[in-house]
Formats: C-alpha cells, sequence, structure tokens
C-alpha cells in the first residue's frame, strides 16, 4: 500500500473513532436525564454468554459515595463528584467537568442472578458484573377449559 493510502485509511480510523465518541457523549439518556437534575455519567454495557458487564465513567468520584443497585432487569448507579476547593480563583476560563450528584439508571438487556452481582472500582472505571439468570429445563404448562 503506497504511503498516500496508508495515511488515508489513518485519518479515516481516527474519524471514526472521533465520531464515535461524539455520537456516545450525545445519549439521548445523557442530553435529558429523566430522573434527576444531575450529571449523566457514560456508560457501556456488554453482554457475554453468562453475564452482562457494565462500565461506567466515573473519574474523581469517591469511591464511598457510590450506590449500585439492583432491581428486576434495571441497574441504578448513583453517587456524588466534587472537585478540590480551590482558594485563589480570579476568573474561569473553561467549564467541562460535570460536578455534584448524579444517577444513572439502566435497562438491563436480560434477567440476572442478583446473589451473584459484583462491582469493583479502579482508576475511575466502575465495573458491575452480573450473572445472566439461566432457565433450566423444560416446562409444560397445563391449559384449562375457559368458560
Amino acid at each position: 500500500m503506497d504511503p498516500f493510502s496508508r495515511k488515508l485509511l489513518e485519518e479515516l480510523e481516527q474519524m471514526q473513532q472521533h465520531t464515535g465518541r461524539i455520537l456516545r457523549s450525545m445519549s439521548l439518556s445523557r442530553m435529558m436525564p429523566m430522573e434527576s437534575d444531575g450529571w449523566q455519567p457514560a456508560v457501556d454495557i456488554y453482554e457475554a454468554e453468562n453475564h452482562i458487564y457494565v462500565y461506567a465513567e466515573l473519574a474523581g468520584v469517591v469511591g464511598d459515595s457510590l450506590r449500585v443497585t439492583v432491581d428486576g432487569q434495571q441497574l441504578r448507579i448513583s453517587g456524588s463528584r466534587q472537585l478540590p476547593p480551590h482558594q485563589s480563583i480570579a476568573c474561569i476560563h473553561q467549564l467541562e467537568i460535570e460536578l455534584g450528584t448524579f444517577q444513572r439508571t439502566l435497562t438491563l438487556p436480560s434477567a440476572v442472578e442478583l446473589e451473584g452481582v459484583e462491582s469493583t472500582y479502579t482508576n475511575g472505571i466502575l465495573v458491575v458484573t452480573l450473572p445472566k439468570r439461566i432457565r433450566k429445563g423444560k416446562v409444560t404448562i397445563r391449559i384449562t377449559p375457559g368458560e
């Protein structure tokens, strides 16, 4: 492949990655939060054969403020992020970091076993591992005659 084509492909890959970041940050649930006035952390959900994995980007959130709740097929992540106080600010040039409380409720792609849910919080990333509910065997349903 000639150098021009290689450079063109690299540029297209970078554009694709940048576009993906833009689309993720513009998700409807983040633009129009329905459940709280707080900010909405970015979340990725992956499904494997036996588990669902949820990754939440929570840089700067103190682990003690985090709460993870599972109810049916709903996962709720909540907490708070604050910056350290600054003593001598004279002017603000840019504000992009969202602060304060947050709550994010997600609908999971399948039912989960509540007893096996685990979570870890490392380097600003919360990982919630949810074992999928596995239905075993065959069920025969008796049909009763109607009136």
